[in-house]
């Protein structure tokens, strides 16, 4: 008799943080790849072809609007991706903070300081 694949219930699992991280990571870059490298592509061709259309980009950019919001959190994944990324290359290459305690506290280390630098980052060039 076969046995049935057993039911796991994904939202009472407890991922670890440094697995949270990794996986992220791993989600950023898909992200980058899919949206923010197009995004980008079209800011560079929309501020080449035109001098009005260069400076109805930095208008657009400037402004808080739905278009500047998603173009700072496509920053921010980039920066994050760039964070987790040196994180695991330090791991790797180093061998620093390879242990479960080690790895919890770089992992919190890197969302802080990506969570205040986004932050800080945003303030400066949308509110101030």
């Amino acid at each position: 008799m076969q046995e049935r694949p057993v039911y796991l219930d994904l939202t009472k699992i407890s991922l670890p943080m440094s697995a949270f991280i990794s996986i992220t990571h791993r989600l950023s870059g898909m992200y980058l790849f899919f949206i923010t490298i197009p995004l980008l592509l079209f800011m560079i061709r929309q501020s080449i072809s035109s001098k009005s259309n260069y400076e109805k980009l930095l208008i657009d950019i400037s402004s808080i609007s739905t278009f500047s919001l998603f173009v700072f959190f496509s920053v921010a994944v980039l920066w994050y991706h760039v964070l987790t990324g040196v994180r695991h290359l330090i791991m790797d290459f180093f061998h620093i903070g390879e242990s479960l305690k080690a790895s919890h506290y770089s992992s919190i280390f890197t969302v802080s300081f990506w969570f205040i630098t986004s932050l800080s980052f945003f303030g400066y060039f949308y509110i101030i």
